[in-house]
């Protein structure tokens, strides 16, 4: 169970994400992925049989029967919750009883897991109805895998963006994340390789979309190549202007938004404050986004694959979306240890 070597070879990570299933499998040695692979389904998880995932997974030439299932908000319901100081098992038993109340079910007709965050008492709750978890389940176990934990896809994310923190000592290398992503975004703060503040946002990159289509009169689909096109082209031509000029109002409502979340964060928790703000999701990049994003947060943004070990992934990995999601969950076994401080993020093995 302890892991002792530097190298670790990762389970396989299923990133339920964006309408579809990310799947994916690295190793990591010597601070370096190694071996990355993912691949996109495009398919409603709902929807796939046994035969379908063996299909997919032959193709895939992943490796392994083991795997980490990472659900989003859509999935399974993302709430934070305030409550007192209390024993871990205690806690999660207060969160599940809330969880019920809030969503109006029975306790017993829901998984539940409770993650705290930060020092100011804030707890993660995430539940999810047990006819949905074996639904997507199920097939799974027919096609003969192995799943070994279920975790919220923020967890996921911000493994992969803690990678390089996970010493004890890092827990003072404070960084804020915006993870966007074409049907839902989030914002994190991380310190060290732990989540201090998380909370769900409800932009997204459709919505993007749907403003240059609406600002320009073109269609969604000519709307998406012109906002993939914007944060590739260094010179702002007449289409950049365009998609500046249509998506302004959203970029200055997250950065609104994001600024808020940093405020929380700094009034709720005592620890040191985040020192850049990591742009991250399918949706995530862009030059407008990112500088709205510096003048409302007072802070250097950047985009993920600005960090070290993100750089050398290659193009055919991080092109695809939600591949930080996936290949987080896939090196959630580094996470199998025990752990020292009571607020650092705990895995659940999966029922």
């Amino acid at each position: 169970m302890f892991l002792k070597t530097k190298n670790a070879k990762g389970h396989i990570g299923i990133a339920l994400h964006d309408g579809g299933v990310v799947i994916g499998q690295c190793s990591w040695k010597n601070g370096m992925y190694s071996h990355p692979q993912v691949a996109h389904i495009e398919q409603n998880p709902r929807c796939l049989t046994a035969e379908c995932w063996r299909s997919f997974l032959n193709q895939s030439s992943m490796l392994g029967s083991e795997c980490v299932i990472s659900i989003p908000p859509s999935v399974a319901q993302h709430q934070v919750l305030r409550l007192p100081n209390m024993q871990t098992s205690e806690l999660k038993e207060a969160a599940s009883w809330e969880m019920a109340d809030r969503l109006g079910v029975e306790r017993n007709s829901l998984q539940m897991d409770a993650i705290p965050v930060g020092s100011g008492g804030d707890v993660l709750a995430i539940a999810i109805e047990q006819t949905m978890l074996t639904e997507l389940l199920d097939p799974l176990y027919a096609a003969g895998m192995r799943p070994t934990v279920i975790e919220p896809s923020c967890i996921s994310a911000a493994r992969t963006l803690s990678m390089l923190h996970r010493r004890q000592s890092d827990g003072e290398i404070v960084r804020a994340v915006f993870d966007f992503g074409m049907h839902d975004s989030s914002f994190m703060v991380l310190a060290g390789d732990s989540l201090v503040f998380y909370k769900h946002l409800k932009h997204n990159g459709l919505q993007l979309i749907d403003s240059v289509a609406s600002h320009t009169q073109v269609t969604k689909e000519q709307a998406k190549r012109m906002l993939e096109n914007s944060k590739v082209n260094d010179i702002e031509d007449d289409v950049s202007k365009a998609v500046r000029d249509a998506t302004r109002a959203n970029h200055e409502a997250i950065a609104t938004d994001a600024m808020k979340c940093i405020r929380h964060y700094g009034v709720t928790n005592r620890g040191p404050l985040s020192t850049k703000l990591i742009v991250t999701g399918s949706a995530g990049w862009n030059p407008y986004l990112a500088k709205a994003l510096s003048d409302a947060c007072s802070q250097k943004v950047v985009s993920d694959n600005a960090i070290s070990h993100v750089h050398t992934l290659p193009e055919e990995v991080i092109s695809i979306g939600g591949w930080h999601v996936a290949l987080g969950a896939s090196l959630a076994c580094l996470s199998q240890r025990r752990k020292r401080r009571g607020s650092d993020v705990t895995i659940k093995e999966a029922a």
